[in-house]
Protein backbone atom coordinates (compact mmCIF):
# COMPACT_ATOMS: atom_id res chain seq x y z
CA UNK A 1 0.00 0.00 0.00
CA UNK A 2 0.98 3.43 -1.17
CA UNK A 3 -0.12 6.92 0.08
CA UNK A 4 0.24 9.91 -2.52
CA UNK A 5 0.13 12.90 -1.17
CA UNK A 6 -0.31 15.98 -3.96
CA UNK A 7 1.64 19.09 -2.89
CA UNK A 8 2.90 18.60 1.10
CA UNK A 9 3.24 15.65 3.41
CA UNK A 10 0.64 14.49 6.18
CA UNK A 11 2.67 12.31 8.65
CA UNK A 12 1.34 8.91 10.31
CA UNK A 13 4.37 8.83 12.65
CA UNK A 14 4.76 5.43 13.87
CA UNK A 15 1.51 4.37 12.68
CA UNK A 16 0.69 0.82 10.83
CA UNK A 17 -2.12 2.29 8.72
CA UNK A 18 -4.41 0.26 10.70
CA UNK A 19 -6.24 3.87 10.41
CA UNK A 20 -7.32 7.22 9.74
CA UNK A 21 -7.26 10.02 12.38
CA UNK A 22 -9.38 13.37 10.92
CA UNK A 23 -9.25 14.97 14.11
CA UNK A 24 -11.19 17.71 13.21
CA UNK A 25 -13.91 15.62 11.61
CA UNK A 26 -13.61 13.29 14.51
CA UNK A 27 -13.88 10.59 12.02
CA UNK A 28 -12.04 6.90 12.71
CA UNK A 29 -11.48 4.80 9.60
CA UNK A 30 -10.74 1.24 10.67
CA UNK A 31 -8.97 -1.05 8.13
CA UNK A 32 -9.38 -5.00 8.17
CA UNK A 33 -6.36 -5.75 10.34
CA UNK A 34 -6.00 -6.03 13.94
CA UNK A 35 -2.79 -7.40 16.62
CA UNK A 36 -0.77 -3.82 15.63
CA UNK A 37 -0.24 -0.91 17.88
CA UNK A 38 0.64 2.73 16.98
CA UNK A 39 -0.01 6.17 17.49
CA UNK A 40 -1.28 8.81 14.81
CA UNK A 41 -0.65 12.20 15.01
CA UNK A 42 -1.79 15.06 13.21
CA UNK A 43 -3.40 18.37 12.91
CA UNK A 44 -6.32 19.96 14.55
CA UNK A 45 -7.14 22.68 11.93
CA UNK A 46 -9.97 22.09 9.69
CA UNK A 47 -9.80 18.66 8.22
CA UNK A 48 -12.27 16.99 6.04
CA UNK A 49 -12.38 12.65 4.54
CA UNK A 50 -13.46 11.60 1.48
CA UNK A 51 -14.31 8.40 1.45
CA UNK A 52 -13.69 6.28 -1.37
CA UNK A 53 -17.18 5.64 -3.12
CA UNK A 54 -19.02 8.79 -4.22
CA UNK A 55 -22.15 8.90 -2.24
CA UNK A 56 -24.30 11.02 -3.72
CA UNK A 57 -28.20 11.98 -4.40
CA UNK A 58 -28.82 10.50 -8.05
CA UNK A 59 -31.99 12.35 -8.84
CA UNK A 60 -29.83 15.60 -7.67
CA UNK A 61 -27.97 17.92 -10.13
CA UNK A 62 -24.16 19.04 -9.22
CA UNK A 63 -25.59 21.96 -8.28
CA UNK A 64 -28.17 21.11 -5.85
CA UNK A 65 -25.38 18.51 -4.23
CA UNK A 66 -23.57 21.67 -3.63
CA UNK A 67 -26.10 23.77 -2.73
CA UNK A 68 -27.52 21.45 -0.25
CA UNK A 69 -23.60 20.73 1.07
CA UNK A 70 -23.52 24.70 1.45
CA UNK A 71 -26.50 24.95 3.16
CA UNK A 72 -25.49 22.61 6.04
CA UNK A 73 -21.34 23.33 6.11
CA UNK A 74 -21.47 27.28 5.97
CA UNK A 75 -24.94 27.69 7.60
CA UNK A 76 -24.37 31.20 8.46
CA UNK A 77 -23.07 32.63 4.94
CA UNK A 78 -25.39 34.28 3.01
CA UNK A 79 -26.57 33.13 -0.17
CA UNK A 80 -24.49 35.25 -2.36
CA UNK A 81 -21.21 33.81 -0.52
CA UNK A 82 -22.56 30.53 -0.69
CA UNK A 83 -22.90 30.99 -4.56
CA UNK A 84 -19.75 32.25 -4.88
CA UNK A 85 -18.07 29.55 -2.98
CA UNK A 86 -19.55 26.82 -5.52
CA UNK A 87 -18.92 28.51 -7.89
CA UNK A 88 -15.00 28.94 -7.24
CA UNK A 89 -15.24 25.02 -6.49
CA UNK A 90 -16.42 23.92 -9.50
CA UNK A 91 -14.48 25.69 -11.86
CA UNK A 92 -11.54 24.93 -9.61
CA UNK A 93 -12.16 20.98 -10.26
CA UNK A 94 -13.77 21.50 -13.67
CA UNK A 95 -17.28 20.35 -12.98
CA UNK A 96 -18.52 24.13 -13.74
CA UNK A 97 -20.01 22.66 -16.84
CA UNK A 98 -21.77 19.65 -15.62
CA UNK A 99 -23.60 21.77 -12.50
CA UNK A 100 -27.14 21.11 -14.14
CA UNK A 101 -26.53 17.87 -14.83
CA UNK A 102 -27.82 15.16 -12.41
CA UNK A 103 -25.57 13.18 -10.23
CA UNK A 104 -27.10 10.03 -12.06
CA UNK A 105 -25.52 10.87 -15.25
CA UNK A 106 -22.50 11.95 -14.47
CA UNK A 107 -18.45 9.86 -15.26
CA UNK A 108 -17.05 8.34 -12.59
CA UNK A 109 -14.56 11.06 -12.64
CA UNK A 110 -16.51 14.20 -12.35
CA UNK A 111 -18.84 12.53 -9.37
CA UNK A 112 -15.67 11.80 -7.82
CA UNK A 113 -14.91 15.47 -8.45
CA UNK A 114 -18.02 16.34 -6.98
CA UNK A 115 -17.91 14.83 -3.66
CA UNK A 116 -14.60 16.36 -3.48
CA UNK A 117 -16.27 19.77 -3.62
CA UNK A 118 -18.72 19.07 -1.63
CA UNK A 119 -16.12 18.75 1.19
CA UNK A 120 -14.06 21.69 -0.11
CA UNK A 121 -16.85 24.46 0.43
CA UNK A 122 -15.83 25.09 4.11
CA UNK A 123 -12.22 25.53 2.67
CA UNK A 124 -10.31 23.07 4.89
CA UNK A 125 -6.27 23.45 5.50
CA UNK A 126 -5.91 19.37 4.71
CA UNK A 127 -7.97 16.96 2.49
CA UNK A 128 -8.04 13.29 3.17
CA UNK A 129 -8.85 11.40 0.27
CA UNK A 130 -9.85 7.58 0.54
CA UNK A 131 -8.75 5.92 -2.79
CA UNK A 132 -9.57 8.72 -4.56
CA UNK A 133 -8.91 7.11 -8.53
CA UNK A 134 -10.14 3.27 -7.57
CA UNK A 135 -12.83 2.32 -10.14
CA UNK A 136 -11.71 4.91 -12.85
CA UNK A 137 -10.13 4.45 -16.03
CA UNK A 138 -6.53 6.12 -16.45
CA UNK A 139 -8.35 9.38 -18.18
CA UNK A 140 -10.93 9.92 -15.17
CA UNK A 141 -8.05 9.01 -13.27
CA UNK A 142 -5.95 12.06 -14.44
CA UNK A 143 -8.60 14.29 -14.28
CA UNK A 144 -9.51 13.61 -10.68
CA UNK A 145 -5.65 13.73 -10.17
CA UNK A 146 -5.31 17.11 -11.52
CA UNK A 147 -7.93 18.55 -9.77
CA UNK A 148 -6.41 17.21 -6.37
CA UNK A 149 -3.20 18.86 -7.80
CA UNK A 150 -4.79 22.40 -8.50
CA UNK A 151 -6.27 22.20 -5.15
CA UNK A 152 -3.13 21.40 -3.38
CA UNK A 153 -1.26 24.66 -5.15
CA UNK A 154 -3.79 26.74 -3.83
CA UNK A 155 -2.57 26.29 -0.02
CA UNK A 156 -4.17 23.05 0.44
CA UNK A 157 -2.38 20.09 2.13
CA UNK A 158 -3.85 17.05 -0.09
CA UNK A 159 -3.31 13.32 1.16
CA UNK A 160 -4.37 10.64 -0.63
CA UNK A 161 -4.36 6.58 -0.66
CA UNK A 162 -3.80 5.17 -3.84
CA UNK A 163 -3.23 1.90 -4.71
CA UNK A 164 -1.12 0.93 -7.67
CA UNK A 165 -0.88 4.08 -9.51
CA UNK A 166 0.20 4.53 -12.89
CA UNK A 167 3.36 6.56 -13.59
CA UNK A 168 1.48 9.67 -14.88
CA UNK A 169 -0.45 10.06 -11.95
CA UNK A 170 2.55 8.90 -9.75
CA UNK A 171 4.56 11.56 -11.38
CA UNK A 172 2.10 14.20 -10.37
CA UNK A 173 2.94 13.48 -6.81
CA UNK A 174 5.04 15.77 -4.87
CA UNK A 175 5.60 13.36 -1.92
CA UNK A 176 5.35 9.81 -0.87
CA UNK A 177 4.47 7.26 1.96
CA UNK A 178 5.36 3.59 1.17
CA UNK A 179 3.96 1.19 3.89
CA UNK A 180 3.64 -2.26 4.43
CA UNK A 181 2.92 -4.21 7.88
CA UNK A 182 2.80 -1.40 9.23
CA UNK A 183 6.36 -0.35 8.71
CA UNK A 184 7.49 2.74 6.46
CA UNK A 185 9.74 2.14 4.04
CA UNK A 186 10.11 5.34 2.52
CA UNK A 187 8.78 8.77 3.13
CA UNK A 188 9.68 11.76 0.96
CA UNK A 189 9.85 13.19 -2.20
CA UNK A 190 9.02 11.31 -5.67
CA UNK A 191 12.08 12.98 -6.84
CA UNK A 192 14.55 10.95 -4.38
CA UNK A 193 12.59 7.42 -4.82
CA UNK A 194 15.24 5.96 -6.90
CA UNK A 195 18.34 7.05 -5.00
CA UNK A 196 16.81 5.70 -1.95
CA UNK A 197 16.02 2.58 -3.15
CA UNK A 198 19.78 2.35 -4.68
CA UNK A 199 20.80 3.11 -1.18
CA UNK A 200 19.12 -0.12 -0.33
CA UNK A 201 20.59 -2.59 -3.05
CA UNK A 202 17.14 -1.83 -4.88
CA UNK A 203 17.26 -1.46 -8.90
CA UNK A 204 13.82 -0.43 -10.29
CA UNK A 205 14.49 -1.83 -13.97
CA UNK A 206 14.51 1.25 -16.82
CA UNK A 207 11.01 1.64 -18.06
CA UNK A 208 9.74 0.17 -15.66
CA UNK A 209 6.67 2.03 -13.66
CA UNK A 210 7.89 3.51 -10.16
CA UNK A 211 4.91 2.95 -8.63
CA UNK A 212 4.72 -0.50 -9.11
CA UNK A 213 8.50 -1.73 -8.41
CA UNK A 214 7.23 0.01 -4.76
CA UNK A 215 4.67 -2.44 -4.44
CA UNK A 216 6.85 -5.22 -5.15
CA UNK A 217 9.61 -3.95 -2.37
CA UNK A 218 6.63 -3.53 -0.40
CA UNK A 219 5.62 -7.25 -0.58
CA UNK A 220 9.08 -8.10 -0.32
CA UNK A 221 9.30 -9.85 -3.57
CA UNK A 222 12.96 -7.95 -4.60
CA UNK A 223 16.03 -9.00 -2.94
CA UNK A 224 17.87 -5.26 -0.93
CA UNK A 225 18.18 -4.30 2.63
CA UNK A 226 14.67 -3.58 3.89
CA UNK A 227 16.04 -2.28 7.31
CA UNK A 228 18.17 0.36 5.37
CA UNK A 229 15.48 1.75 3.59
CA UNK A 230 13.01 1.90 6.96
CA UNK A 231 16.00 3.56 8.61
CA UNK A 232 16.13 6.68 6.23
CA UNK A 233 12.52 6.55 6.33
CA UNK A 234 12.58 6.84 10.30
CA UNK A 235 15.24 9.00 9.97
CA UNK A 236 13.64 11.22 7.72
CA UNK A 237 10.69 11.61 9.49
CA UNK A 238 13.25 12.97 12.74
CA UNK A 239 14.68 15.38 10.70
CA UNK A 240 11.41 16.90 9.87
CA UNK A 241 11.29 16.73 13.53
CA UNK A 242 14.10 18.96 14.11
CA UNK A 243 13.80 21.40 11.27
CA UNK A 244 10.28 22.22 12.59
CA UNK A 245 11.74 23.08 16.40
CA UNK A 246 14.23 24.71 14.81
CA UNK A 247 11.95 26.82 12.91
CA UNK A 248 9.60 27.51 15.43
CA UNK A 249 12.51 28.71 17.83
CA UNK A 250 13.32 31.02 15.39
CA UNK A 251 9.99 32.59 15.00
CA UNK A 252 9.19 32.38 18.77
CA UNK A 253 6.50 29.97 18.08
CA UNK A 254 4.91 33.27 16.68
CA UNK A 255 3.47 31.26 13.55
CA UNK A 256 3.18 27.05 13.57
CA UNK A 257 2.31 25.99 10.35
CA UNK A 258 0.14 22.88 9.57
CA UNK A 259 3.17 20.27 9.06
CA UNK A 260 4.39 21.41 11.84
CA UNK A 261 1.30 20.86 14.16
CA UNK A 262 1.75 17.14 12.70
CA UNK A 263 4.86 16.37 13.06
CA UNK A 264 5.13 17.71 16.55
CA UNK A 265 1.75 15.66 17.22
CA UNK A 266 0.18 18.64 19.16
CA UNK A 267 -2.90 17.54 20.70
CA UNK A 268 -6.18 18.79 19.84
CA UNK A 269 -9.77 18.52 20.54
CA UNK A 270 -12.92 18.76 17.92
CA UNK A 271 -16.54 19.19 18.50
CA UNK A 272 -18.80 16.66 17.87
CA UNK A 273 -21.14 19.15 17.21
CA UNK A 274 -22.69 20.30 13.51
CA UNK A 275 -22.22 23.71 11.98
CA UNK A 276 -25.83 23.48 11.17
CA UNK A 277 -28.66 24.44 13.54
CA UNK A 278 -31.68 21.73 13.94
CA UNK A 279 -34.05 24.11 11.72
CA UNK A 280 -31.33 24.56 9.33
CA UNK A 281 -30.67 20.95 9.02
CA UNK A 282 -34.31 19.96 8.57
CA UNK A 283 -34.96 22.66 6.03
CA UNK A 284 -31.75 21.85 4.13
CA UNK A 285 -32.98 17.81 4.20
CA UNK A 286 -36.81 18.90 3.27
CA UNK A 287 -35.74 20.84 0.09
CA UNK A 288 -33.51 17.44 -0.70
CA UNK A 289 -36.28 14.98 0.18
CA UNK A 290 -38.77 16.66 -2.06
CA UNK A 291 -36.58 17.45 -4.98
CA UNK A 292 -35.99 13.61 -5.00
CA UNK A 293 -39.62 12.66 -3.88
CA UNK A 294 -40.81 14.92 -7.81
CA UNK A 295 -37.93 13.36 -9.74
CA UNK A 296 -38.17 9.96 -8.18
CA UNK A 297 -39.70 7.91 -11.18
CA UNK A 298 -40.49 4.51 -9.45
CA UNK A 299 -41.22 5.58 -5.87
CA UNK A 300 -43.26 8.40 -6.69
CA UNK A 301 -44.61 8.77 -10.78
CA UNK A 302 -44.67 5.15 -11.27
CA UNK A 303 -46.43 4.17 -7.84
CA UNK A 304 -49.06 6.85 -8.31
CA UNK A 305 -49.90 5.46 -11.80
CA UNK A 306 -50.14 2.07 -10.60
CA UNK A 307 -52.44 2.38 -7.52
CA UNK A 308 -55.26 3.86 -9.86
CA UNK A 309 -54.85 1.01 -12.54
CA UNK A 310 -55.13 -1.53 -10.28
CA UNK A 311 -58.18 0.54 -8.64
CA UNK A 312 -59.74 0.57 -11.57
CA UNK A 313 -59.16 -3.40 -12.24
CA UNK A 314 -60.21 -3.87 -8.88
CA UNK A 315 -63.63 -1.91 -9.50
CA UNK A 316 -63.78 -3.58 -13.07
CA UNK A 317 -63.54 -7.44 -11.14
CA UNK A 318 -65.91 -6.39 -8.22
CA UNK A 319 -67.92 -4.42 -9.31
CA UNK A 320 -71.42 -4.23 -7.29
CA UNK A 321 -69.75 -6.88 -4.73
CA UNK A 322 -70.19 -4.26 -1.67
CA UNK A 323 -73.76 -3.83 -2.28
CA UNK A 324 -74.88 -7.59 -2.14
CA UNK A 325 -75.54 -10.22 0.73
CA UNK A 326 -75.25 -12.72 -1.78
CA UNK A 327 -71.21 -11.63 -2.82
CA UNK A 328 -70.38 -10.97 0.78
CA UNK A 329 -67.80 -13.30 0.64
CA UNK A 330 -66.10 -12.30 -2.49
CA UNK A 331 -66.25 -8.96 -1.04
CA UNK A 332 -64.40 -9.63 1.83
CA UNK A 333 -61.90 -11.38 -0.13
CA UNK A 334 -61.73 -7.93 -2.54
CA UNK A 335 -61.39 -5.84 0.69
CA UNK A 336 -58.35 -8.11 1.60
CA UNK A 337 -56.79 -7.77 -2.03
CA UNK A 338 -56.88 -3.51 -0.65
CA UNK A 339 -54.69 -4.45 2.20
CA UNK A 340 -52.48 -6.58 0.55
CA UNK A 341 -51.53 -4.20 -2.57
CA UNK A 342 -51.25 -1.53 -0.23
CA UNK A 343 -48.82 -2.94 1.72
CA UNK A 344 -46.98 -4.70 -0.73
CA UNK A 345 -46.87 -1.53 -3.79
CA UNK A 346 -45.45 0.55 -1.09
CA UNK A 347 -42.72 -1.49 1.07
CA UNK A 348 -41.19 -3.38 -2.18
CA UNK A 349 -40.40 0.05 -4.24
CA UNK A 350 -37.95 1.36 -1.24
CA UNK A 351 -36.00 -1.99 -1.78
CA UNK A 352 -34.71 -0.70 -4.65
CA UNK A 353 -34.06 2.95 -3.80
CA UNK A 354 -33.59 3.44 0.34
CA UNK A 355 -30.01 1.04 0.47
CA UNK A 356 -28.37 3.85 -1.92
CA UNK A 357 -30.02 6.49 -0.13
CA UNK A 358 -29.19 5.18 3.46
CA UNK A 359 -25.45 4.82 2.37
CA UNK A 360 -25.55 8.50 1.55
CA UNK A 361 -27.09 8.99 4.70
CA UNK A 362 -24.41 7.57 7.01
CA UNK A 363 -21.74 9.31 5.16
CA UNK A 364 -23.37 13.09 5.74
CA UNK A 365 -24.05 11.90 9.09
CA UNK A 366 -20.38 10.75 9.93
CA UNK A 367 -19.25 13.91 8.46
CA UNK A 368 -21.11 15.90 10.93
CA UNK A 369 -23.58 17.46 8.32
CA UNK A 370 -27.33 16.64 9.80
CA UNK A 371 -27.86 14.25 13.33
CA UNK A 372 -29.67 10.81 12.13
CA UNK A 373 -32.92 12.20 14.21
CA UNK A 374 -33.29 15.19 12.05
CA UNK A 375 -33.04 12.93 8.77
CA UNK A 376 -35.35 10.72 9.88
CA UNK A 377 -37.66 13.55 10.75
CA UNK A 378 -37.22 15.36 7.69
CA UNK A 379 -37.89 11.60 5.79
CA UNK A 380 -41.58 11.23 7.74
CA UNK A 381 -42.81 14.63 6.80
CA UNK A 382 -41.14 14.04 2.47
CA UNK A 383 -42.98 11.13 2.30
CA UNK A 384 -46.01 11.83 4.22
CA UNK A 385 -47.49 13.85 0.70
CA UNK A 386 -46.75 11.02 -1.43
CA UNK A 387 -48.30 8.28 1.15
CA UNK A 388 -51.53 10.19 1.39
CA UNK A 389 -51.55 10.68 -2.31
CA UNK A 390 -51.09 7.13 -3.29
CA UNK A 391 -53.76 6.12 -0.62
CA UNK A 392 -56.52 8.47 -2.02
CA UNK A 393 -55.77 7.67 -5.30
CA UNK A 394 -56.64 4.31 -4.76
CA UNK A 395 -59.20 3.90 -2.16
CA UNK A 396 -61.97 6.12 -3.27
CA UNK A 397 -62.23 5.07 -6.95
CA UNK A 398 -61.92 1.17 -5.80
CA UNK A 399 -64.74 1.65 -2.71
CA UNK A 400 -66.97 3.61 -5.36
CA UNK A 401 -66.53 1.05 -8.24
CA UNK A 402 -66.88 -1.75 -5.55
CA UNK A 403 -70.12 -0.35 -4.79
CA UNK A 404 -69.22 -0.39 -0.77
CA UNK A 405 -71.15 2.38 1.14
CA UNK A 406 -70.31 5.90 -0.42
CA UNK A 407 -71.94 7.80 3.40
CA UNK A 408 -68.89 10.45 4.34
CA UNK A 409 -68.05 9.01 7.31
CA UNK A 410 -67.08 5.21 5.97
CA UNK A 411 -65.28 6.61 3.46
CA UNK A 412 -63.37 8.27 5.24
CA UNK A 413 -62.55 5.87 8.10
CA UNK A 414 -61.30 3.16 4.79
CA UNK A 415 -59.32 6.52 4.20
CA UNK A 416 -58.07 6.61 7.06
CA UNK A 417 -56.83 2.52 7.26
CA UNK A 418 -55.72 2.94 3.95
CA UNK A 419 -53.30 6.06 5.24
CA UNK A 420 -52.15 4.05 7.97
CA UNK A 421 -51.09 0.34 5.59
CA UNK A 422 -49.27 2.50 3.25
CA UNK A 423 -47.36 4.98 6.00
CA UNK A 424 -46.41 1.11 7.99
CA UNK A 425 -45.66 -0.84 4.94
CA UNK A 426 -43.02 1.89 3.76
CA UNK A 427 -41.80 2.33 6.65
CA UNK A 428 -41.20 -1.47 7.04
CA UNK A 429 -39.52 -1.11 3.51
CA UNK A 430 -37.33 1.65 4.66
CA UNK A 431 -36.11 -0.32 7.63
CA UNK A 432 -35.60 -3.31 5.67
CA UNK A 433 -33.98 -1.03 3.22
CA UNK A 434 -31.37 0.51 5.81
CA UNK A 435 -30.72 -3.13 7.42
CA UNK A 436 -30.10 -4.99 4.27
CA UNK A 437 -28.81 -4.66 1.03
CA UNK A 438 -31.62 -4.70 -2.07
CA UNK A 439 -31.24 -8.71 -3.14
CA UNK A 440 -31.74 -9.84 0.89
CA UNK A 441 -34.14 -7.10 1.29
CA UNK A 442 -36.42 -8.71 -1.76
CA UNK A 443 -36.06 -11.82 0.67
CA UNK A 444 -36.81 -10.34 3.88
CA UNK A 445 -39.96 -8.54 3.17
CA UNK A 446 -41.96 -11.54 1.56
CA UNK A 447 -40.44 -13.77 3.80
CA UNK A 448 -41.22 -11.63 7.24
CA UNK A 449 -45.19 -10.73 6.21
CA UNK A 450 -45.95 -13.98 5.26
CA UNK A 451 -46.66 -14.87 9.43
CA UNK A 452 -48.35 -11.89 9.44
CA UNK A 453 -51.03 -12.97 6.58
CA UNK A 454 -51.25 -16.40 7.94
CA UNK A 455 -52.95 -14.49 11.16
CA UNK A 456 -54.84 -12.05 9.81
CA UNK A 457 -58.09 -13.91 9.94
CA UNK A 458 -58.73 -13.74 7.10
CA UNK A 459 -57.83 -17.86 6.19
CA UNK A 460 -58.93 -19.02 9.69
CA UNK A 461 -60.36 -17.20 12.68
CA UNK A 462 -58.94 -16.30 15.66
CA UNK A 463 -60.81 -18.87 17.88
CA UNK A 464 -59.48 -21.78 15.60
CA UNK A 465 -55.86 -21.11 15.79
CA UNK A 466 -54.31 -23.06 18.93
CA UNK A 467 -53.52 -21.15 21.67
CA UNK A 468 -49.58 -21.57 21.60
CA UNK A 469 -49.94 -19.62 18.14
CA UNK A 470 -52.63 -16.84 19.09
CA UNK A 471 -49.79 -14.56 20.26
CA UNK A 472 -48.65 -14.62 16.30
CA UNK A 473 -52.22 -13.29 15.67
CA UNK A 474 -51.97 -10.33 18.62
CA UNK A 475 -49.26 -8.79 16.92
CA UNK A 476 -50.44 -9.19 13.15
CA UNK A 477 -50.95 -5.54 11.92
CA UNK A 478 -52.30 -7.62 8.62
CA UNK A 479 -55.63 -8.78 11.31
CA UNK A 480 -55.75 -5.21 12.54
CA UNK A 481 -56.35 -3.51 9.60
CA UNK A 482 -58.24 -6.59 7.62
CA UNK A 483 -60.89 -6.04 10.98
CA UNK A 484 -61.36 -2.57 10.57
CA UNK A 485 -61.46 -2.34 6.98
CA UNK A 486 -64.87 -5.12 7.75
CA UNK A 487 -66.22 -2.74 10.43
CA UNK A 488 -65.96 0.09 8.15
CA UNK A 489 -67.90 -1.93 5.48
CA UNK A 490 -70.38 -3.86 7.36
CA UNK A 491 -70.48 -2.54 10.80
CA UNK A 492 -71.73 0.94 12.33
CA UNK A 493 -75.71 -0.03 12.02
CA UNK A 494 -75.36 -0.83 8.32
CA UNK A 495 -78.74 -1.67 7.14
CA UNK A 496 -79.62 -4.98 5.87
CA UNK A 497 -77.97 -5.96 2.30
CA UNK A 498 -80.37 -6.61 -0.40
CA UNK A 499 -80.10 -10.23 -1.83
CA UNK A 500 -80.07 -10.97 -5.38
CA UNK A 501 -79.96 -15.31 -5.14
CA UNK A 502 -82.38 -17.58 -3.76
CA UNK A 503 -81.12 -17.69 -0.20
CA UNK A 504 -78.28 -15.64 1.60
CA UNK A 505 -77.29 -16.75 4.65
CA UNK A 506 -75.89 -13.11 5.84
CA UNK A 507 -78.85 -10.57 5.06
CA UNK A 508 -77.77 -8.39 8.08
CA UNK A 509 -73.96 -7.27 8.26
CA UNK A 510 -73.70 -7.42 11.81
CA UNK A 511 -74.44 -11.35 11.47
CA UNK A 512 -71.54 -11.88 9.54
CA UNK A 513 -69.18 -9.70 11.90
CA UNK A 514 -70.03 -11.88 14.82
CA UNK A 515 -69.83 -15.34 12.69
CA UNK A 516 -66.21 -13.94 12.21
CA UNK A 517 -65.15 -13.42 15.53
CA UNK A 518 -64.81 -9.27 15.15
CA UNK A 519 -65.71 -8.41 18.58
CA UNK A 520 -63.06 -5.51 19.25
CA UNK A 521 -63.06 -2.12 19.30
CA UNK A 522 -62.74 -0.35 16.36
CA UNK A 523 -60.42 2.66 17.43
CA UNK A 524 -58.37 -0.42 19.16
CA UNK A 525 -57.69 -1.61 15.49
CA UNK A 526 -56.65 1.88 14.82
CA UNK A 527 -54.02 2.29 17.77
CA UNK A 528 -52.75 -1.05 16.79
CA UNK A 529 -51.98 -0.13 13.62
CA UNK A 530 -50.21 3.41 15.05
CA UNK A 531 -47.72 1.73 17.55
CA UNK A 532 -46.90 -0.51 14.64
CA UNK A 533 -46.17 2.65 12.81
CA UNK A 534 -44.20 4.27 16.14
CA UNK A 535 -42.56 0.73 16.49
CA UNK A 536 -40.75 0.88 12.69
CA UNK A 537 -39.95 4.40 12.58
CA UNK A 538 -38.22 3.98 16.07
CA UNK A 539 -36.60 0.78 14.51
CA UNK A 540 -35.39 3.17 11.26
CA UNK A 541 -33.69 5.37 13.51
CA UNK A 542 -32.16 2.02 15.50
CA UNK A 543 -30.97 0.20 12.42
CA UNK A 544 -29.27 3.93 10.93
CA UNK A 545 -27.23 4.33 14.73
CA UNK A 546 -25.86 0.60 14.49
CA UNK A 547 -24.61 1.25 11.01
CA UNK A 548 -23.19 4.12 12.61
CA UNK A 549 -21.78 2.28 15.40
CA UNK A 550 -20.17 0.01 13.24
CA UNK A 551 -18.59 2.04 10.69
CA UNK A 552 -16.75 3.74 13.91
CA UNK A 553 -15.86 0.94 15.60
Amino acid sequence: MSVVEVRRIFRLVDSPMAQYLCPKAGRTFRFPKTGVTGSIQGTGRSAVLVPQHATLIDALTAKETLEFAASLKLPNATSGERSHAIKSVSKQLGIHEVLNTKAGRLSGGERKRLTIATELLTDPTLMLLDEPTSGLDSVSSMSVARALRSVARSGRTIACVVHQPSSKLFAIADDVILLANGRTLYAGPVADVPGALARADFVCPQYYNMADYLLEVASFEHQGNIELLENEANNYAYEMKRIVRSDIRDKNAKEILIEAEALLGVQTTYSNGYAASVCQQLRALLRRGFIGVLRDVHLTQIRLVAHLVVALLLGALYNGAGAEANRIITNTGCLFFFLLFLFFSNAMPTIHTFPVEATVVLQEHLNKWYSLATYCASKIIVDLPVQLLCATVFVFPAWYLTSQPLDPYRMGLAWVICVLVTILAQTFGLVVGAACDMKLGLFVIPAANIPMLMFSEFFIPYQEIPFYLQPFGVISYFRYSFDAFLKTAYGFGREDLPCQAVFCMFKKPEKYLEHLGLTRDFMTDIWALLIWIWILQTSLIGVLVFRVYKACR
